[in-house]
């Protein structure tokens, strides 16, 4: 269809950590409730009055007050009833929400790369060697496009009770490009149906508007996904059999676990790292623009939204990576970004310390003791450039 994702996600290599797994489109399912819903308006219509002269319109009128009012019926008992969608966010905004301690929260938000390649209490420990104690939480799930992040971060806001003081976001240059690339690779999946509010629609829809190298073909393919997935969204089909009380605890399963890490030699790793820091170009299907319009935009709303809630403290990082286009893409990003704090995971000395292969789950994801290496060197960058406290 169209692509803008990292080589590593093209291996499928994007939920590194088990229970970061994605739910897979739950195709017989969803069908079957179409069907039925479709089956139960028919059948409705068919019940009603045959439509006298002049009153033709009066029984589709009343067919679609009786679904209006069933779903609103079915969105109180969802309200009554404390349900939220399962998946991999289910567990950690519990968990993220439930945290009243008295040190100040700062809150990262990405994907797998920062779920991969930080500790969070490895940089609570570099924040506070600043003299201020911080409480560092992960929204960062595997897989998860802008729009999703977006989605759960408004539910975090509304619900947790000691809310950031300082939010970090992660740049990613296939996230950035391809916003929907996810949404697409995920299209109909409970996680895509679960985030799919109007919200996330428009932003989509907004992406596709100006979105240049796609066809028309591809415009309405990938427009019909968003509606679909909307219309679902909205109507709840699949939410009964598919939710959870929001404070009870459930494990996502991932069945089919995390592939296996790729295999470096520390000599490739070097080498690879070098060439990662020569490079200069971006990928050629990325947009020229860093970031784009779009994702400028994306960002500023985010921003407010975070500011309506009391943060007034923002950051940028990127985490190590041995494609030169991830680098090359966070160099040109905290460039064009003069606002905030923009950290790069590229400085040579944290480098000379990830040159062994065992640091490496794939190109772009640290693992083992590698990540406590960055995390540490991230957390001290932070308090250098006067971010924290």
């Amino acid at each position: 269809m169209f692509r803008y994702a990292d080589d590593a996600e093209l291996q499928g290599k994007e939920h590194p950590e088990r229970n970061s797994g994605r739910t897979g489109p739950d195709w017989p399912m969803s069908t079957l409730a179409c069907v039925l819903l479709g089956a139960a308006m028919a059948g409705l219509y068919h019940l009603l009055p045959r439509a006298r002269p002049g009153r033709r319109f009066r029984a589709p009128l009343l067919a679609l007050g009786g679904f209006i009012l069933a779903e609103a019926g079915l969105s109180a008992a969802i309200a009554g009833l404390g349900l939220v969608p399962r998946g991999p966010f289910h567990d950690l905004l519990q968990q993220l929400t439930d945290y009243d301690g008295e040190r100040p929260v700062v809150l990262l938000i990405g994907s797998s790369f920062s779920e991969a390649g930080i500790d969070p209490d490895v940089l609570a420990g570099a924040l506070g060697s600043s003299g201020r104690a911080a409480a560092v939480q992960r929204l960062a799930v595997g897989g998860a496009p802008h729009l999703e992040r977006l989605h759960y971060l408004k539910e975090y806001l509304a619900r947790a009770k000691r809310r950031p003081q300082l939010v970090l976001f992660e740049i990613a240059g296939g996230y950035d490009s391809g916003p929907l690339y996810q949404v697409h690779q995920m299209r109909f999946s409970d996680r895509m149906v679960a985030m799919m509010d109007g919200s996330s629609a428009w932003w989509a829809l907004r992406w596709l508007a100006g979105a240049d190298g796609l066809s028309l073909v591809q415009r309405l393919t990938l427009a019909s996904e968003i509606f679909g997935q909307l219309a679902l969204h909205v109507s709840h089909i699949g939410l009964l059999w598919n939710s959870a009380p929001v404070r009870e605890t459930v494990t996502t399963d991932d069945s089919g676990g995390p592939l296996p890490p790729t295999r470096f030699s520390d000599d490739d790793t070097a080498e690879l790292l070098e060439q990662a820091a020569a490079t200069r170009d971006l990928k050629p299907d990325w947009p020229a623009d860093v970031p784009t319009r779009w994702m400028s935009a994306f960002l500023a709303e985010e921003i407010a939204i975070l500011r309506r809630y009391g943060v007034e403290r923002f950051g940028f990082y990127s985490v190590p990576s041995m494609q030169g286009a991830n680098v090359a893409y966070a160099r040109r990003f905290c460039a064009a970004i003069t606002n905030f704090a923009c950290i790069i995971g590229e400085d040579p000395i944290l480098l000379a310390d990830l040159r062994h292969g065992a640091d490496w789950y794939d190109f772009d994801h640290l693992q083992g003791a590698a990540r406590e290496v960055f995390t540490r060197w991230l957390g001290d960058r932070f308090v250098e450039m006067g971010v924290w406290p």
